[in-house]
């Protein structure tokens, strides 16, 4: 079924965009950038395929808010739950519930709890491999954990150290719905879900971190030190970022054998 390629192009509260592809079909997940940012990311490998795929999480702006552009500057084909799509006006797009295939392509949406009309994660299948996208949620669920469970990629976010939270110059309400279940989880609660998701070649990327509550130094080593602690063992672990994104990883499909080149 040949190689599948996955790269966060850009993760944070001012935009979030991740691509995965393989020869046939390419996808992103949200697009809460500028589409000079998308192709500024891809500019040396001439990446400009004829179509995309775009999956939606949900309707914030760091997520949604470059969809009119890109889909003026190349065809999309646009999905999503029926009330993200309705919050963001986009009719002639394609409602889904649970599953959708597209190409060599499972997505299947997994209900989240985030301050969203209908928010999801994303864990895409294709032959052997699969591959989570898990990002803007309060909590994570055992559906969640047991739909993630064993992925050889996994895209998560950490988004705040709590420390630095609760000490930190946000006021109070702005505090309680970040840390609260439907606002975003931190370090420790993203690995904690990874502690149970993780195999031994899993490919870790945290992602959504905060630029006032959290460090990239500080979520690798709370993540990896909780994982170590807990004897689970994994491929690889970086943090994305908002200006750089991840590095490239390529599955090969048939043996699951996974590589990275770096950003």
């Amino acid at each position: 079924m040949g190689s599948i390629f996955f790269t966060v192009i850009a993760s944070g509260s001012q935009g979030n965009s991740t691509l995965i592809h393989d020869e046939d079909t390419y996808t992103l997940i949200d697009f809460g950038i500028s589409f000079r940012r998308y192709k500024s990311r891809f500019q040396e490998e001439k990446f400009f395929p004829s179509s995309l795929n775009l999956f939606i999480t949900h309707e914030h702006s760091d997520h949604a808010s470059g969809i009119q552009v890109l889909s003026r500057q190349l065809p999309v084909d646009i999905y999503s739950r029926k009330k993200t799509l309705i919050s963001l006006g986009l009719d002639e797009s394609y409602s889904i519930s649970n599953k959708a295939v597209i190409g060599n392509f499972e997505f299947n949406a997994i209900g989240v709890s985030h301050d969203a009309a209908d928010p999801v994660a994303y864990v895409i299948r294709s032959g052997k491999a699969k591959i989570s996208v898990i990002s803007d949620l309060g909590y994570v669920s055992e559906e969640l954990i047991e739909a993630a469970r064993h992925s050889d990629i996994i895209a998560i976010e950490a988004n705040h150290d709590m420390d630095m939270l609760l000490t930190g110059r946000y006021d109070e309400r702005l505090k309680r719905r970040i840390s609260g279940n439907q606002g975003h989880i931190s370090n420790l609660q993203s690995a904690e879900a990874l502690s149970r998701i993780c195999k031994p070649s899993t490919r870790i990327i945290l992602t959504h971190l905060s630029r006032e509550n959290n460090r990239p130094d500080l979520a690798l080593n709370s993540v990896s030190g909780m994982l170590k602690e807990k004897s689970v063992s994994y491929g690889s672990i970086e943090c994305a970022s908002q200006t750089d994104g991840s590095s490239t990883y390529i599955i090969d499909n048939d043996s699951l054998l996974s590589s990275v080149q770096r950003k």
